[in-house]
């Protein structure tokens, strides 16, 4: 009787540690999934970066241009203004 006592409790044991096991693994592939999903967002949001700061830049240089078509064209402006005066 002993004998089969000590036999449902090591069962009951393995049971658990397979349960246990079970657990662990599937929380290790839900791990594995979220990690991959954030890699892969985290990929998209450096492309997303390096987009914006090459049309930042992009839009840097035209502005510098206007800048400094305007300011020609004031000079000019100022000029036209002091020879009519």
């Amino acid at each position: 009787m002993a004998v089969l006592a000590a036999g449902a409790v090591g069962l009951a044991n393995a049971i658990g540690d397979g349960l246990a096991a079970a657990a662990e693994a599937r929380y290790n592939v839900r791990y594995e999934d979220a990690l991959s999903r954030a890699v892969a967002h985290a990929d998209e949001m450096e492309a997303m970066a390096r987009e914006a700061m090459r049309l930042l830049a992009k839009l840097e240089a035209e502005n510098a241009r206007l800048y400094a078509a305007c300011k020609q064209r004031q000079e000019v402006i100022d000029l036209l203004k002091k020879g009519r005066a």
